[in-house]
């Protein structure tokens, strides 16, 4: 476990507390700390500042600073530890059998597939519409919007955008965010439904990754991303989800096909 000194703490709050924000205090603290721990600021293990030195350093209160605290461990971005203080949760776990980012090893031989972690940055209820509202049959109804990274054999990050109607699938709303490091969302779903999803449709683009996308995982600079939209149906015809996956260049090969395995309660 590493540690920090004044001058790493100084820097954290010149780099990442903003000159302005509509936020209250405990949110621009919240969002400060979660930005620069997927920016790698922090590092998984990296024990943060103590409540009395962003007491000193920011204009926080020690009322705000644990609150602030306070919801990065309910979110799992943090651990806190009595004696040790507050440390950077390991967020990035391996998710089991992966269905649309299967990266074939060097050999590409013997359907032998690179290991996926994921970690979940943000999770919203949102009333917008989007690209996602005719597959998804929004009307009025709320989406979970997920944002996750992939981490592939630690090799490259993969940034995933995952959308669902809310009301369908409370299992995706309310665990804590933390609970869906690691965690095949579409067997969540299938599971909730007691029915798998049946059939995919994926398309690709090719586009340049808007700048919030590429701060938020190891994106490498200036690259294009090639995006594959997923969305996959139940057996009543009705889109699940709708997904992007916003790739990095890479020489390694992508298996695009179904994988062949149904719901197994």
């Amino acid at each position: 476990m590493t540690g920090f000194s004044d001058r790493k703490t100084e820097d954290f709050v010149k780099r990442y507390w903003p000159a302005q924000t509509d936020l209250p205090k405990h949110e621009t603290l919240s969002k400060a700390f979660t930005e620069s721990i997927m920016d790698g600021f922090w590092a998984a293990g990296a024990r943060l500042p103590t409540e009395a030195e962003l007491v000193r350093t920011t204009p926080c209160s020690l009322g705000t600073v644990q609150r602030a605290l306070r919801n990065l461990a309910f979110a799992g971005i943090i651990q806190r530890r009595r004696g040790s203080g507050s440390v950077v949760s390991d967020l990035s776990r391996p998710i089991n059998e992966p269905w649309h980012m299967r990266f074939l090893d060097a050999e590409g031989s013997g359907g032998k597939f690179l290991p996926v972690a994921t970690r979940v940055l943000q999770r919203d209820i949102i009333s917008d519409h989007g690209p996602w509202t005719a597959d998804l049959g929004q009307t009025t109804e709320t989406v979970v919007r997920i944002e996750r990274v992939m981490v592939i054999d630690d090799r490259f990050d993969v940034f995933n955008l995952f959308y669902a109607l809310a009301d369908n699938f409370p299992e995706l709303v309310t665990p804590p965010l933390a609970d869906l490091n690691g965690i095949n969302l579409k067997d969540m779903m299938a599971r909730g439904r007691q029915f798998a999803v049946e059939r995919s449709r994926q398309l690709m683009r090719f586009e340049q990754p808007p700048a919030w996308i590429s701060k938020k995982c190891r994106w490498p600079k200036g690259e294009r991303a090639s995006v594959l939209n997923v969305v996959g149906y139940g057996p009543d015809g009705q889109a699940m989800y709708y997904q992007d996956y916003y790739i990095p260049p890479t020489d390694l090969t992508l298996d695009l096909g179904m994988p062949p395995r149904t719901y197994a309660p």
